[in-house]
């Protein structure tokens, strides 16, 4: 009987292990095509930051009603706050309001599309979005008057889900060290877009010949960026949540979210209260960050116990 023990045990090993590499070179390509089609993503979405003050005096020359609008707004806020009234401050408050206007679109779109995906997968969400970017890119191309270019980036933030889709899809790797890189690799394809873009659009704009838009070429370099990402996650990106794991509905998916943050935002006054013996190990993320890897797999019991009793899922068996 040891010998027969003795024998099978090299072989299970060997199982084990070539399973566990198979894993290891999926999780790779997972990560190597997130990491292409975010730092695609990035390059054309950070093309237009150097051109904003020279977009602005573009359409300022129009007498644009929409802007001429929104730039009396600025300057009532710039005298309120102090700010002198010369055109260098202007463009940042300006530029500062069209930005903040996309990321606050940004801000409420991106749970939306998080829970769309827990549903529907996130592969189709991802191509979704990049539609909707292309979409967007496009229109900023063809605009020519600010209420287009204003509406091109409200699409824009609407469909900036997809940066948030990446972290997702990192996430749903199994193995914890493949989570760790490809969280790292986000940030690489983040340092490197955010480099590399605005250098690109800065150089497409010193490029434009008198009498063109100066944003012409960044913006179709910015739609080609979008088409080639969408060509690059149709054909290559795998779809790494499995039906079995999905929600049995995207209300459910946006409970959970709604949830979580109701729970982090509410952490600090019940923590005034409790002991920490009366502390549940999941609370908050810094709990998650301090403990040790051997907690790890009740750390996921009781995460999915929590799930189970918002779904209404019966696992007493």
């Amino acid at each position: 009987m040891g010998v027969v023990v003795q024998e099978a045990m090299p072989g299970k090993l060997s199982v084990g292990a070539g399973q566990e590499s198979r894993a290891e070179q999926a999780s790779t390509r997972v990560i190597t095509t997130v990491f292409i089609a975010l730092l695609i993503d990035l390059l054309g979405f950070t093309l237009i930051l150097p051109l904003l003050p020279s977009i602005l005096d573009h359409y300022s020359k129009n007498d644009d009603g929409l802007y001429m609008a929104l730039q009396r707004g600025v300057d009532r806020f710039a005298a309120v706050v102090g700010v002198p009234p010369e055109r260098k401050y202007n463009s940042v408050l300006f530029g500062g309001l069209i930005g903040s206007m996309f990321s606050i679109l940004q801000f409420f779109a991106s749970p939306l599309t998080g829970a769309a995906s827990d549903y529907f997968g996130r592969r189709p969400l991802m191509l979704l979005t990049v539609v909707g970017l292309i979409a967007s890119y496009s229109l900023w191309a063809v605009s020519k008057s600010f209420e287009l270019f204003l509406f091109s980036r409200v699409i824009g933030g609407i469909s900036k889900g997809n940066v948030s889709l990446s972290t997702a899809i990192i996430a749903d790797l199994a193995c914890p060290r493949a989570r760790s890189k490809g969280m790292a690799m986000i940030g690489v394809a983040f340092s490197l877009g955010f480099t590399l873009g605005p250098l690109l659009g800065a150089c497409l704009a010193l490029e434009t010949e008198k009498g063109e838009v100066v944003y012409l070429w960044s913006a179709l370099l910015a739609v080609t960026f979008a088409v080639t990402d969408l060509a690059f996650v149709f054909f290559v990106l795998p779809e790494t949540l499995p039906k079995e794991k999905r929600v049995p509905s995207v209300a459910s998916g946006f409970h959970l979210c709604t949830m979580s943050l109701n729970e982090e935002v509410s952490a600090p006054s019940r923590y005034s209260s409790e002991s920490a013996s009366d502390r549940s190990p999941v609370d908050t993320v810094g709990d998650l960050i301090s403990v040790s890897p051997s907690e790890d797999l009740i750390l996921y019991r009781e995460w999915m116990l929590r799930t189970a009793k918002v779904l209404d899922i019966d696992v007493s068996t």
